[in-house]
């Protein structure tokens, strides 16, 4: 009787906070779903995809030495030079308490659901973002793989690890510098003014120039290990 009356808690709470939910273009009842608890907040880390086609976004959640944060890179189609241009959106006052996720901007839970006969992670927004769900419906995204999958460059672990002295030791002056610089070109910062960065990136697939202010778009862990690894560099010049 008990497990009876939490399984129905658990779908009256999921139904009450979100009604019908969008799965990209599919509606998803609430009963589809079921809360996904875990032992620790690291758990949820990955990266979460929400919508289709021009609609879609990543959702990229980090966890890292007490820090969570969050940011969205969707993208939008322009016509001067004709291309797909990549658009991040970093979410504020970000925490998760139990299986609930909230910020500034929007709020949510981690689910479990079925997707293609397989059991799937996912995390339920309430104020969806892409535009393509109608006013009042809550959205799904999928999470779709780790982290490092996610960032691009050759220390990728820059964007989603919090770093210590220690952890830069082993590396030269030169390495910090590209660490520091991959922090950025990750946001498609053009270097105009570092001719020797430019062209270190404009050779990387995953390298795109994009009009961009990395100071609006930077994680607060990106911001904490810019500082860590410009220390690590000053260190390594004297150590010559």
């Amino acid at each position: 009787m008990r497990f009876q009356l939490l399984c129905f808690s658990l779908f009256f709470s999921l139904s009450a906070s979100y009604g019908q939910t969008m799965l990209g273009m599919e509606p998803m009842s609430a009963s589809a779903f079921t809360k996904w608890i875990t032992a620790t907040p690291k758990d949820y880390e990955g990266v979460y995809h929400f919508g289709e086609s021009e609609a879609e976004s990543d959702f990229a959640l980090v966890v890292s030495k007490g820090i969570v944060t969050a940011q969205i890179r969707s993208g939008e189609w322009v016509a001067k030079p004709e291309r797909w241009r990549k658009v991040y959106r970093t979410l504020t006052n970000v925490r998760i308490i139990g299986n609930k996720f909230y910020s500034k901007e929007t709020e949510g839970e981690f689910v479990l659901f079925t997707s293609d006969e397989e059991k799937t992670y996912g995390l339920i927004v309430g104020k969806p973002w892409s535009g393509s769900v109608a006013k009042g419906r809550a959205e799904v995204g999928v999470r779709i793989g780790p982290l490092s999958d996610y960032y691009g460059g050759t220390f990728p672990q820059a964007s989603y690890q919090v770093l210590k002295p220690a952890d830069l030791v082993r590396y030269d002056k030169e390495q910090l510098a590209l660490m520091r610089n991959e922090i950025f070109a990750r946001y498609g910062y053009a270097f105009s003014r570092n001719e020797k960065m430019r062209r270190y990136f404009t050779k990387k697939e995953w390298y795109q120039v994009e009009k961009v202010s990395p100071n609006l778009v930077l994680t607060p862990i990106e911001k904490k290990n810019l500082l860590t690894i410009q220390s690590a560099e000053a260190q390594a010049g004297l150590a010559k």
